[in-house]
């Protein structure tokens, strides 16, 4: 008697037409060590749809101002010379800083109707960076323009390295389950963030500074927002679980965290 082989679960992937190219190789990766198949979606192809087993809202371009409620800012004064030590320790804050930000309207409205249908259908989804604020914004949460004066006279990490550390900020959380107890290590390349959580999700873990790194759907074990970019981070066993997390309930959704690996 012949045995069926298991397919395994589609997984799309969102992204920018232009640009994005290393996320999308590095997310492909981890998605496929994870036993999962990656789709790259990007607006300019996007044809409408959505029934993929699973869903990746990935990162890049600031979200449109028009798709979420701003969230007020401190007043804080940052210094020229804490600029300066931002730059010279930071490649690409320096980068950052001299390039043309612009945003990607039609990117935001293609993502924003994956993550309706996957809380509609009861499908896994992971956002990151980007993808980790627009499901809060699409779900009615805050935003806070800018992270450097809720980091005051601290400066502010970019890197695709592990250089920040996050910790836990409720007993029980998905991320725990997934990831383990151990505050995680994580990298950071954003310039906006999470402020209020929209009413059905909730802030679960933050970085010292107490910006939000992550955020969970309450009641939920398959929706997850991380601030950071697990898929640069492939050779860390911790951030490869988040992958292997989302294909294990993509492929099962009634499975058990305990017996993801």
């Amino acid at each position: 008697m012949s045995s069926k082989s298991i397919q395994a679960p589609t997984i799309a992937v969102t992204g920018p037409n232009k640009g994005g190219t290393a996320a999308w190789l590095f997310t492909a990766l981890s998605v496929k060590l994870a036993g999962g198949k990656p789709v790259r979606i990007v607006p300019d192809e996007f044809d409408g749809s959505l029934n993929y087993d699973g869903i990746i809202i990935g990162g890049g371009s600031d979200i449109h101002p028009n798709n979420f409620k701003k969230e007020k800012l401190p007043d804080v004064k940052r210094s020229l010379f804490l600029r300066f030590k931002e730059n010279m320790f930071y490649p690409m804050e320096f980068i950052s800083g001299r390039s043309n930000s612009s945003y990607d309207k039609e990117r935001d409205e293609m993502e924003m109707k994956f993550i309706d249908f996957a809380l509609e259908q009861g499908k896994p989804i992971l956002g990151i960076c980007r993808g980790h604020q627009l499901l809060n914004a699409t779900l009615g949460g805050t935003m806070y323009e800018s992270t450097l004066p809720l980091l005051k006279k601290t400066m502010r990490i970019r890197s695709p390295f592990p250089r920040k550390t996050v910790i836990y900020t409720q007993d029980d959380s998905l991320i725990a389950d997934i990831v383990g107890d151990d505050p995680i290590k994580v990298n950071a390349i954003h310039s906006q963030a999470v402020g209020e959580p929209a009413e059905e999700l909730k802030v679960t873990a933050k970085e010292k500074s107490g910006i939000n790194q992550v955020i969970e759907k309450k009641g939920s074990d398959i929706v997850l927002g991380v601030q950071w970019h697990p898929e640069y981070l492939f050779y860390m066993s911790v951030q490869r679980k988040i992958f292997s997390w989302l294909v294990n309930k993509s492929a099962n959704p009634q499975i058990s965290l305990s017996k993801i690996e």
